[in-house]
C-alpha cells in the first residue's frame, strides 16, 4: 500500500503542474478536464479495469469533490 501511496503523490504532483500550465496557457477548463478524464479512463483500461469498475470510480470521485453533484447517481 505504501507504494501505492508514493505512486499516488508522484502522480498528484505531476498533474497538478499540469493543470497550472493548462491555466497558464488558457485552456478552457472543459477542454483540460475531459483531456485529463481521458488519459485516466484509458490507463484504467489498460490494467484492466471493466465498465463498470471505470464508471465506479468515476462515481467515488464525483461523490468526494463535488458531493451535491453526485447526489442523483
Amino acid at each position: 500500500m505504501n507504494e501505492n501511496k508514493e505512486d499516488f503523490e508522484k502522480a498528484d504532483a505531476i498533474l497538478a503542474d499540469a493543470l497550472e500550465r493548462f491555466q497558464r496557457e488558457g485552456v478552457n477548463p472543459y477542454v483540460s478536464g475531459m483531456a485529463l478524464m481521458e488519459i485516466g479512463i484509458a490507463a484504467l483500461v489498460k490494467v484492466g479495469e471493466d465498465e463498470t469498475s471505470v464508471i465506479e470510480q468515476a462515481r467515488g470521485i464525483v461523490q468526494r469533490v463535488a458531493p451535491d453533484l453526485g447526489k442523483g447517481m
